[in-house]
């Protein structure tokens, strides 16, 4: 079962990195309503990124739920956490350095 989560997660990743460079030099969105994250401003990337984090927490507290496991639940946790801040200190970043 965790194999098979990993392997989906894996392709998944994939097909967005495929997509993302195929759209890449389309002009950036910074206002009103875009599906794709990869049209985004990074402006909006970040403001997105934001966002994300309470939705992480949602999903650890899902997991706990489920499995009753802290080991499982950290780890999932930090992961998140470490995915979420590394998205948002990039894209702050980038969204600075367009600025200048």
């Amino acid at each position: 079962m965790f194999l098979m989560t990993i392997i989906i997660l894996v392709i998944v990743e994939a097909i967005g990195f495929f997509i993302t460079k195929r759209y890449d030099m389309s002009e950036k969105v910074d206002r009103g309503i875009e599906f794709f994250y990869w049209k985004l401003s990074y402006r909006r990337k970040y403001i997105r990124t934001l966002w994300l984090t309470p939705v992480s927490i949602i999903i650890t507290i899902g997991f706990y739920k489920e499995f009753q496991s802290y080991t499982f639940t950290g780890i999932i946790g930090v992961m998140a956490f470490i995915s979420i801040f590394i998205q948002a200190f990039y894209n702050y970043k980038k969204w600075k350095n367009e600025n200048e």
